[in-house]
C-alpha cells in the first residue's frame, strides 16, 4: 500500500516538479515514438495502437537458455516519455525453498496482451504444484488494463502461495475508470504495484538485457525522472481513488505532451482524502 499524501505535501511536490522540469517536459526531443493518432489526445491513441498489437509472432524467451531482450527493444519500450505500440513484460520467479530463479520476457502480439501470455507461461510452469511457494516480479512497459488485472487476480486465487510484485514504466489509458478500478482491486488483493525507479531500471538492465549489446555495464537513466514523478503521482491518485491529475496530449508532430491539471474537483478530493 502506498503511503497517504496530504494536500500540503502534494502541492509542494507538484510545485517543485513543475519548476524543476517544465523546460525538460516541453523541449525534449522524444525519439522512437511511432504512434500516429488522428485524435489529439493520447488516451484514444493508446487504445488504437495497443489493440493493434504487434505484427510479429509472440515472443517468449528464457534467459536461462541464453535469450535476453535487446538493448534497442528495452530502451524503446521502457522509456516513459514515449508511447510504444507494444507491451513488454520481463519477469522472474524465485522459489522460496531453493535459490533457483527462472526468468523470461514476453511481448504483446496478435491483439493479445502480454499479461495473457505471461499467465499462460507461469501457469504451465507452476501447474505441477498449485500450492508451491514462490515470488514473482514483473517489469512491465505498460500497466495492466482493468480486464488483465482481473485475469491476474483469478490466477492468484488458484495459486494462493504466489507473491506478486509489479513494476510499470507507464500507466495504460490512466483516465479510463475500468483501468483505474482494476489497479485498485489488484492492489487490494495483495499485489504490490509501483512505478519503475532508477534502481529498478538498473536491475533490469543488468538482468534482462543482452550483455553483448551493452556499451555500459549499468543503466541509470536519470533524464527519465520527470516522467517517473508524473506517473508515480498519478498511480497514488488511482490507488487512493482521487481524480486524475495527469493529462497527456499530442503535439503537431504526434509526440506526447505531459502536464498536470489541478481543477476544483481534484482540490476537493484532495481535501476530503487528507483533511
Amino acid at each position: 500500500m502506498l503511503p497517504e499524501i496530504n494536500l500540503k505535501t502534494w502541492v509542494s511536490i507538484l510545485a517543485g516538479f513543475l519548476i524543476s522540469n517544465a523546460s525538460v517536459l516541453r523541449n525534449r526531443n522524444r525519439k522512437g515514438n511511432n504512434t500516429h493518432q488522428e485524435n489529439n489526445t493520447v488516451q484514444e491513441g493508446i487504445v488504437k495502437t495497443m489493440a493493434t498489437g504487434w505484427s510479429g509472432a509472440h515472443e517468449s524467451r528464457s534467459i536461462t537458455q541464453g535469450w535476453k531482450i535487446s538493448v534497442e527493444k528495452f530502451v524503446k519500450n521502457y522509456d516513459p516519455s514515449v508511447l510504444p505500440r507494444v507491451t513488454c513484460l520481463l519477469y522472474e520467479i524465485k522459489w522460496n525453498s531453493t535459490n533457483r530463479t527462472w526468468q523470461r520476457w514476453i511481448c504483446s502480439a496478435n491483439n493479445t496482451h502480454a499479461e495473457i501470455y505471461f499467465l499462460h507461461d507461469i501457469s504451465t510452469k507452476l501447474r505441477r504444484n498449485r500450492f508451491v511457494h514462490c515470488s514473482i516480479t514483473c517489469y512491465m512497459s505498460w500497466s495492466p488494463c482493468g480486464d488483465c488485472c482481473r485475469e491476474i487476480m483469478d490466477f492468484l486465487e488458484e495459486m494462493p502461495n504466489v507473491n506478486l510484485v509489479i513494476y510499470v514504466a507507464r500507466l495504460y489509458w490512466h483516465e479510463d475508470e475500468n483501468n483505474r478500478q482494476g489497479l485498485r482491486e489488484l492492489e487490494s488483493s495483495g499485489v504490490t504495484i509501483q512505478i519503475m525507479d532508477l534502481p529498478v531500471y538498473s536491475y533490469c538492465w543488468k538482468t534482462f538485457v543482452r550483455d553483448e549489446e551493452k556499451d555500459e555495464d549499468d543503466y541509470w537513466p536519470s533524464h527519465l525522472a520527470p516522467w517517473m514523478t508524473l506517473y508515480s503521482l498519478e498511480l497514488q491518485f488511482i490507488l487512493q481513488s482521487i481524480p486524475s491529475s495527469l493529462n497527456i496530449s499530442m503535439d503537431e508532430n504526434q509526440s506526447p505532451i505531459f502536464s498536470l491539471c489541478v481543477d476544483e474537483e481534484l482540490k476537493r478530493a484532495l481535501m476530503s482524502a487528507n483533511p
